[in-house]
């Protein structure tokens, strides 16, 4: 059985990498990429709490920017449209593996 949870349910951010750390920008425009709760865990939890993050850089961020090696391609205008791909794998804790597609993560 397949589930999808709305992007915009996990507080999703665009994100670029400054010398200090992440830093929050307004549009995907701006972004090189994204960050959001992990959906698989969203669910479990029932909520934020106790949730971790997920990140997912486009070509455009550095390839010395962790997590990698992974990039992804980066469609939509929104949060409510957002398309990554290829497929958000976890590769370690709860090995989250799914789409987002058209705004909403998947199971």
């Amino acid at each position: 059985m397949s589930m999808n949870v709305p992007l915009v349910e996990l507080e999703p951010q665009w994100i670029v990498s400054t010398d200090e750390g992440l830093r929050h920008v307004d549009s995907l425009e701006e972004a090189e990429g994204i960050m959001f709760l992990c959906p698989k865990c969203y669910l479990a939890n029932g909520g934020a709490v106790g949730t971790h993050a997920v990140i997912c850089w486009s070509p455009n961020a550095p390839a010395s920017v962790p997590p990698g090696p992974g990039r992804w391609t980066m469609s939509g205008t929104d949060y409510g449209d957002l398309t990554l791909m290829p497929s958000v794998q976890i590769t370690s804790g709860c090995m989250w593996h799914g789409f987002v597609k058209d705004g909403e993560a998947t199971l």
